[in-house]
């Protein structure tokens, strides 16, 4: 199957170059486009981790990512897009991940430091394969987008492997259950693409209903199974011309959210709205565990943030804050609790404690420079997480960051140095610094 599946890819891919060659201009148009991106990075971690039986001393990484996009239109309202990647990881990262499956074979310590690769084992289409690795590097490509857009008066239907985007989080998102970024990238152009139906039906007044599909196959034996699938319905409405007394409902939009994820069912409501001139956002999901009551929880967050000038300079910052009802105050039990470690090896949970508080400031130094700082704190430690970092439009065409991640944690918290159960090791969240030089095309 798969061998089949990567047969697929290489004919659709090519297919797809040849596109603009073997059709006419008047009946097929494609546009081009993508980037090229270099990136080098160190890690430093304590001594007394589970990463100094890799190595005692400074890890260092170096990739490479190159994304080529098309999008060719059969007409003013069908499309095709094709998002195609090449990947290079080469560095301690990979060998330690390596090093650890090799050291600790399924066990919690192999699974936090996972290999570099994406594979698509569980996802519908198996769009992605290696092309060589060794002990520390691995070369690999695959299609992170490959779907149908039909666009109508009755609204927008995409088939095929997209991205999409529920929620109202900044950096904390429940509401995004379908592969939400990390509260931790620095970098957020692209989300990992899955495959999906979607379909996004409008209403008067602007309000629009939302369906999503995910199938997802078994691990185990690859068969497309709903109990590992998700489908989901979130409906988007405008109050316009409600009030309760003299109170005008304006500026306000409401998301109503239904779903069932894996085994789960999920239920949420979403609010936006200005405070003076900040923006207000809120989420609250509730999610019904596999029928069993007593492992319900709720998941909330809340934020505002507002942009203004200041001696001359354009500023933007955000406060938010996140509650997760499925956090613990233990942290060596969350890396052997099934619910959290569930979701945390499935990337829709980034966090072990329950409450969060996250600011962050971008300052546009000018129209070439910006600099922006990030917070997260963990407020039951507390223990907190930095993130500086500057961006520079070196060329028209060329994008240059510098970025890091900064610890302030003692024994036992999360933003420190977690025990290992049934170790005198820990696991050290650690301190790194990046270098991203991207060009586009």
């Amino acid at each position: 199957m798969k061998a089949l599946f990567s047969q697929i890819t290489v004919h659709v891919l090519s297919a797809l170059i040849l596109l603009p060659v073997v059709c006419s201009a008047d009946t097929v148009k494609t546009t081009l486009g993508g980037q090229i991106k270099a990136s080098f990075s160190s890690f430093k971690y304590d001594s007394d981790s589970i990463q100094s039986e890799f190595k005692d001393d400074q890890w260092f990484d170096s990739d490479i990512n190159l994304r080529v996009k098309t999008r060719t239109f059969f007409s003013d309202n069908l499309s095709l897009d094709c998002h195609y990647v090449l990947e290079y990881h080469k560095g301690d990262s990979t060998q330690a991940s390596n090093f650890f499956l090799k050291e600790h074979p399924n066990s919690s310590t192999s699974q936090i430091f996972r290999n570099n690769f994406d594979s698509d084992d569980t996802k519908l289409m198996d769009l992605s394969s290696k092309i060589k690795e060794g002990n520390d590097y691995v070369a690999s490509h695959r299609l992170d987008r490959l779907n149908l857009s039909l666009d109508s008066d009755f609204g927008r239907v995409v088939i095929g492997r997209q991205a999409v985007t529920w929620g109202n989080g900044i950096l904390f998102n429940p509401m995004d259950i379908f592969n939400p970024f990390s509260p931790y990238d620095t970098q957020r152009d692209y989300k990992k693409g899955d495959d999906m139906a979607y379909l996004e039906t409008f209403f008067k007044k602007d309000d629009d209903l939302q369906f999503i599909y995910v199938p997802r196959r078994d691990a185990k034996d690859g068969n497309i199974k709903f109990s590992e699938s998700s489908i989901g319905f979130k409906y988007h409405f405008f109050p316009n011309d409600i009030g309760i007394g003299n109170i005008k409902l304006d500026n306000m939009e409401f998301d109503f959210m239904a779903a069932e994820h894996y085994e789960d069912n999920l239920a949420g409501i979403g609010y936006t709205g200005t405070m003076g001139n900040a923006v207000v956002r809120s989420d609250l999901i509730y999610t019904f565990v596999n029928g069993d009551t007593e492992d319900d929880f709720l998941n909330f967050i809340v934020n505002i943030d507002y942009s203004w000038e200041w001696f001359k300079k354009n500023f933007y910052g955000f406060i938010e804050y996140y509650y997760s009802g499925l956090g613990v105050n233990d942290y060596s039990k969350a890396l052997t609790n099934p619910d959290l470690s569930e979701r945390i090896n499935r990337g829709e949970l980034y966090g072990f404690g329950k409450n969060y508080l996250s600011s962050g400031i971008s300052i546009e130094l000018n129209p070439l420079l910006n600099f922006n700082f990030t917070t997260i704190t963990n407020l039951n430690d507390p223990s907190f997480l930095l993130q500086p970092g500057i961006t520079w439009d070196a060329a028209q065409n060329i994008e240059i960051t510098i970025s890091s991640n900064f610890t302030i944690g003692g024994k036992d918290d999360e933003y420190g140095q977690i025990q290992i159960p049934s170790s005198t090791k820990s696991v050290d969240r650690g301190s790194s610094l990046f270098l991203w030089i991207t060009m586009f095309f």
